[in-house]
């Protein structure tokens, strides 16, 4: 799935997305209507316990075989391919994972199960980024004595150069994001390394002052610059060795892993890299514990359930699930289930609201559809409890740091309420009464959008139909091709002003779990274009952009955290965007697999751990 597809939605800065599979929870309400507080959220595995968990949704808070044993072949079956391998060229969320087999970042996820996981730690880095200059320069020390598998020593200024050919090389290498081009210094307008061949050239806001630094000038405080590191794009990669789109075919492992062939759409083989030293990696974040690792690519999807059950395949890359019919077996069969993972897939299915669409520029008329949308059914439509998700009372899920939960639109059973709906319709009437009918209703029909790709979003999209017409207000459903949803239409201004766009469904997945990576991109005045945003309420919110800006400003993670909470509790009260579903997948973990464990922040299990028996 692209990030990710997690090609769920986008970027924040550049032009990003992400998604994977993810952690578990309890989608029951208390007592009181509100939500519960997802376990998942609140139970990690204890700091440094190997913990041998067993059970339904055991590897989501502890570690399911684990064992120090090597040896054997893991295969390893995904539905799709890569963009490429290439860890500068890549946006496929089980790209990203997979890429800790054979490259080291300057920052890389924790590897512990749960909450803990989204935490970044270093690993080509011998430590955090220190940060001077206000928070305008970041500092990085790497580790010495890193080798690639040729057997050459690791050099800063070969991650300065993988970060430039990624940020600044997209007219070669398109697949990846490029935060960096939009953080650092730029004086030199540098075009890129394969414009500009001269290898003394490069982005004045970058500098190696010896082998082992490497400094970046940024033009504005980012205080998430950690989880930029931890994006593959920061492995390094030697500049004489880069054949730019073709790079995927000869790269340079530093990982433990490298990889011995690649047939694209047919497999992918790894085994150990001998130039590695885990001297070098005093925190295990690099393990060999296969003798070789088989990926068997674009494989049937009831097929990859097939295999997982058969004992055949030792895990599913992709990371998104069981099919429909695997899940009811699952549920269906104690022992089945006591084999798999309900997880949070890092993504929340919403509707966005268009506040250029009158009369929905006014936030009382947005508060309606708010009050009326019926979750709980949607929850049903959306796969349940464990193979669904969480009703959602806010834009983030509860696995982004500082999360707090949301109340202003809980309503009795999650079904809705039509008497508050209403009450805001009428004080929108009182503000906007050309648009409405003596009745009440509303004078225009309007136009509802959702993607083609999913029989479940129509099944969504034709409940919020029915909520809308019980107040007074008519929708008809649009659907709309997947790949060009945010391109021609969701995301296209004039588009929407021409076919009275008032609401467009979207499921957006973080590229690294932070309130900025999850929301920037879909709430930041900045992220608002004429065509092919993912800002779909085109709504210039200053509170919320001076939320981010107060975020990115603040080192202490906790207070950074809690300005992110802000930032999404002010999007609701603004009626900017309806939350449905916190996305869940079921995924099935083979009984041969050790060391699993579902990774937080990487969205889906750690697959650079894993073994077999």
């Amino acid at each position: 799935m692209n990030r990710h597809s997690k090609l769920l939605g986008g970027v924040a800065l550049a032009a990003s997305v992400a998604l994977a599979a993810s952690a578990c929870s309890s989608s029951k309400s208390s007592s009181s209507g509100k939500p519960s507080t997802p376990t998942s959220a609140v139970t990690t595995l204890p700091s440094g316990s190997t913990g041998a968990a067993t059970g339904f949704n055991a590897a989501v808070t502890g570690i399911v075989n684990p064992t120090d044993k090597q040896g054997g072949t893991m295969t390893l079956v995904t539905r799709s391919d890569w963009d490429s391998p290439d860890m500068g060229n890549t946006y496929a969320a089980f790209s990203w994972s997979a890429a800790g087999w054979y490259s080291r970042s300057l920052m890389t996820y924790a590897p512990k199960p749960g909450v803990d996981g989204a935490k970044v730690v270093p690993d080509l880095a011998q430590a955090a980024g220190v940060v001077t200059d206000n928070g305008l320069t970041w500092t990085y020390k790497i580790k010495p004595g890193v080798k690639y598998q040729d057997g050459s020593v690791v050099k800063s200024a070969d991650v300065k150069y993988a970060i430039e050919r990624s940020n600044w090389g997209q007219d070669v290498l398109q697949n990846g994001p490029n935060y960096v081009a939009q953080l650092v210094k730029d004086d030199t307008k540098y075009q890129g390394p394969y414009k500009d061949k001269d290898p003394s050239h490069g982005v004045s806001g970058i500098e190696t002052p010896d082998d082992s630094t490497i400094v970046f000038h940024l033009t504005q405080p980012f205080a998430d610059f950690d989880y930029i590191m931890a994006i593959p794009g920061s492995a390094p990669v030697p500049r004489d060795k880069d054949n730019g789109a073709d790079y995927f075919k000869n790269i340079l492992s530093t990982g433990q892993y490298k990889i011995d062939s690649y047939q694209v759409g047919v497999k992918m083989e790894l085994s150990p890299n001998p130039a590695f030293d885990p001297s070098t990696d005093p925190d295990k974040l690099h393990v060999a514990r296969a003798s070789k690792i088989e990926i068997l690519l674009k494989q049937d999807k009831a097929g990859i359930d097939d295999k997982l059950m058969d004992g055949t395949a030792n895990g599913d890359l992709a990371g998104v699930g069981v099919q429909p019919a695997t899940q009811t077996k699952i549920l269906g069969d104690p022992k089945l289930k006591a084999d798999s993972d309900s997880a949070y897939a890092n993504s929340t299915e919403y509707f966005a609201i268009n506040t250029l669409q009158k009369p929905f520029d006014n936030v009382q008329c947005r508060k309606a559809i708010e009050w009326v949308v019926d979750k709980k059914t949607i929850l049903t439509q959306s796969g349940g409890s464990i193979g669904g998700g969480d009703i959602a009372s806010t834009i983030t899920p509860p696995t982004i740091p500082g999360w707090v939960k949301g109340d202003q639109y809980i309503t009795e059973d999650n079904k809705g309420d039509v008497t508050k709906a209403k009450d805001a319709l009428k004080q929108c009437q009182t503000a906007e009464p050309d648009a409405f009918n003596a009745d009440g209703s509303m004078k225009d029909t309007f136009t509802l959008m959702h993607r083609d790709n999913s029989t479940k979003e129509e099944a969504i999209a034709q409940t919020v139909q029915n909520n809308l017409k019980s107040i007074g207000i008519n929708v008809t459903i649009d659907q709309k091709p997947f790949g060009q949803y945010n391109s021609q239409f969701a995301g296209n201004k004039k588009y929407d002003a021409d076919h009275k766009v008032a609401i467009s469904f979207m499921k957006w997945g973080a590229d690294f779990p932070s309130g900025y990576g999850f929301m920037y991109g879909i709430l930041a005045s900045s992220a608002i274009h004429d065509a092919g945003g993912y800002n779909l309420s085109f709504y210039p919110d200053k509170a919320i952009d001076d939320g981010f800006n107060k975020a990115l400003a603040e080192n202490d993670p906790t207070k950074r955290g809690a300005d992110y909470a802000a930032v999404d509790h002010q999007a609701l009260d603004d009626a900017l965007v309806v939350p449905l579903v916190w996305d869940k997948n079921l995924i099935y973990r083979p009984e041969s697999a050790t060391n699993v464990m579902f990774n937080q922040g990487l969205g889906m299990y750690y697959f650079s751990q894993m073994g077999v028996k």
